[in-house]
């Protein structure tokens, strides 16, 4: 298989409908975009691909394959300090605690490991989940949203991070609302619209494939009208 291959999947919420259907098929060494509207099912996508939420259809991996999972929106127990946080989802990982790794990529990100993150402003507590997630080792790694709140440091630490990653062999998933963000590192980009997979794009500018999209939402807004 090589990679991540998704079935038919669909989710339902009682008897509403958020995915519908989804079959891909994703390789490693490459890295995908996913884009759509507010509500259009992928942050629910991210979840269920993750193991996070039971759904139709089937998610199958390589045997032994590891996956790293980057939510939109992290949260912290207020009297956890990062550190800690960090060694907690290490040893949940079954991942050795390096302190040389750590110190050497916290020269990168200056986190202040000592404090609690609850306390931290949204992009540092995104650096963070980023950091962790560096340390983990992932085979896959999907992340939601992951330049949100991120500086310009930030966003550059991360498009290498992913270039890199990439390099590896690894097989990675990425959303974002900015076009340009996804088409700087992605292979392919795929648009959800209405829990659909409506387009996918390759070797494709940012203005190209906005102007595809507003094909779908001016359709939408002519069919309101």
């Amino acid at each position: 298989m090589n990679g991540m291959q998704i079935s038919n999947l669909t989710k339902r919420y009682g008897s509403r409908i958020v995915l519908s259907d989804i079959s891909l098929h994703l390789a490693e060494g490459r890295i995908y975009g996913i884009m759509g509207e507010n509500g259009a099912g992928k942050s629910t996508l991210f979840r269920c691909v993750s193991g996070l939420e039971k759904h139709e259809g089937t998610v199958s991996l390589d045997d032994g394959m590891r996956v790293g999972y980057l939510n939109d929106t992290p949260y912290f127990y207020p009297l956890v300090t990062a550190k800690e946080f960090v060694e907690f989802s290490l040893k949940a990982r079954n991942e050795a605690i390096n302190e040389a790794e750590i110190n050497g990529l916290n020269r990168k990100f200056r986190l202040p490991l000592q404090q609690y993150p609850s306390r931290y402003s949204m992009g540092m507590k995104k650096r963070l989940m980023l950091f962790i997630l560096m340390l983990q080792h992932n085979d896959i790694y999907i992340l939601d949203e992951p330049f949100n709140g991120l500086d310009l440091e930030g966003c550059i630490l991360l498009r290498k991070w992913l270039n890199d990653m990439r390099g590896q062999g690894k097989l990675i998933i990425v959303s974002s609302h900015i076009t340009s963000a996804l088409t700087d590192i992605c292979n392919e980009i795929f648009y959800i619209h209405q829990g659909r997979i409506a387009g996918s794009f390759k070797d494709k500018n940012a203005a190209e494939i906005e102007a595809e999209i507003g094909k779908f939402i001016m359709n939408d807004n002519s069919a309101g009208l």
